[in-house]
């Protein structure tokens, strides 16, 4: 029988799927390792290379540890740290456990008391950081979704309803769960124009498009469970700092990511790779918070969204020309 080892990390959507390396690298060494998500992204554990569990509630807790006990598991790593999880692991009681820590507790009160700008002592990629606390080398990370056949034909039909062939168009996500990390809608309307083949939009927004918006919009036209396939069909997405950005990347997509409140200094850019750009303007106040949950600017200017339009979409366009 092979080892076993449990890896918790519930949320979110990115975080998950930087997990993807390490799960794929504990598996090549033989282990059977298992997945404990939230119950929320079930829609994705098909795709995931691991054993998936959901936690979904406290009131479930009890019932899932005890389901979880029964692997015997030599190992559990804590990726996420919150309540659910240290009660979790504690009653797994693995030979076996380690924590990921995000920041220190200094940094952690900086952050908590809204302090600016954010300077991590350890700026390592996140997916990096949890290969180390689950023992494995990350020299060369898969990061990468197992989509089956019969899987992309049914995502294939559904482009086919909205009168798209597949690799005919770029996909562009301008929502994010937080205000900092919206794209601009100067923004969005300038790539729009400017991108060389059609453009869709994809996210779970119902604001009306601006009438001058000539996009075809696949809000709200398809499941989570679809998105992972319809992502691989297009030829390349142009996404906010957010989890389609992260899927992109994991179903081997060209993306280009955009920051603006946020930064990849704290460590939750996508996994490195020749299909991948990155834009961050670097300025002396960013980052402002965390996530990019901050209404307003607290240095009254907002610079990290009053992005020079022209000088982006020249960046988009000639690394698009490069991977298209």
């Amino acid at each position: 029988m092979p080892d076993t080892e449990i890896i918790l990390r519930l949320n979110a959507m990115g975080d998950i799927l930087l997990t993807v390396p390490t799960l794929r690298a504990i598996a090549a060494q033989g282990i059977d390792v298992h997945l404990v998500i939230h119950g929320r992204w079930a829609q994705l554990a098909e795709f995931l290379p691991a054993n998936v569990h959901f936690y979904n509630g406290t009131g479930c807790l009890i019932k899932l540890a005890a389901r979880l006990k029964k692997l015997h598991a030599r190992a559990v790593f804590d990726l996420q740290g919150k309540l659910s999880t240290i009660a979790l692991r504690s009653l797994l009681n693995a030979p076996i456990t380690r924590v990921y820590q995000k920041r220190n507790i200094s940094e952690q009160l900086l952050a908590i008391r809204g302090k600016y700008p954010l300077r991590l002592s350890d700026q390592r990629p996140v997916w990096q950081k949890y290969g180390e606390v689950c023992g494995v080398s990350l020299d060369n990370p898969d990061a990468s979704l197992n989509l089956s056949p019969n899987y992309l034909d049914t995502c294939r039909k559904i482009l086919h309803e909205q009168g798209l062939e597949e690799k005919s168009f770029i996909l562009l996500h301008p929502d994010a769960s937080k205000p900092g990390k919206q794209i601009p809608e100067k923004l969005v309307e300038a790539l729009q124009k400017s991108l060389p083949r059609a453009t869709a939009l994809i996210g779970t927004s119902n604001i009306p498009l601006p009438s001058n918006l000539n996009a075809i919009d696949l809000r709200n036209r398809f499941s989570l469970y679809h998105l992972p396939g319809i992502i691989h069909l297009a030829a390349a997405v142009v996404s906010s700092d957010s989890g389609p950005m992260h899927l992109a990347r994991a179903v081997n997509t060209p993306v280009a990511a955009l920051y603006f409140q946020t930064c990849p200094s704290l460590g939750f850019a996508p996994v490195p790779a020749n299909n991948v750009l990155v834009l961050s303007e670097p300025l002396p106040c960013k980052p402002c918070s965390l996530h990019g949950q901050n209404f307003s600017c607290p240095e009254g200017h907002f610079a990290c969204r009053e992005v020079n339009v022209a000088a982006t979409v020249d960046k988009i366009s000639g690394f698009l020309a490069g991977v298209l």
